[in-house]
């Protein structure tokens, strides 16, 4: 690959060494792998169905945030669930 480009090469080359961490999780049935950049928040990288409708969902378009959110159910601490 040939990089025709005024930026000087460590600038474009940032970051290419640090290892990014995915999850596959799951939302409202849909499987989606995601990148978690704060503690309460993850970047969809990709979705996981085979429904074309989900694709076309803007909620659910790769790069779109998702919170990460406690929930109660009663008086029982359900563990922390991904919302979109």
């Amino acid at each position: 690959m040939i990089l025709y480009t005024v930026v000087p090469l460590e600038l474009v080359l940032e970051g290419m060494d640090k290892e990014r961490a995915f999850t596959d999780v799951e939302i409202n049935g849909i499987t989606m792998t995601v990148e978690q950049v704060s503690a309460n928040e993850a970047v969809i990288v990709r979705l996981i169905s085979t429904d074309p409708q989900h694709f076309l969902d803007p909620a659910l378009q790769p790069g779109s945030r998702i919170r990460l959110t406690p929930s109660l159910v009663g008086h029982e601490h359900v563990p922390l669930q991904w919302q979109v």
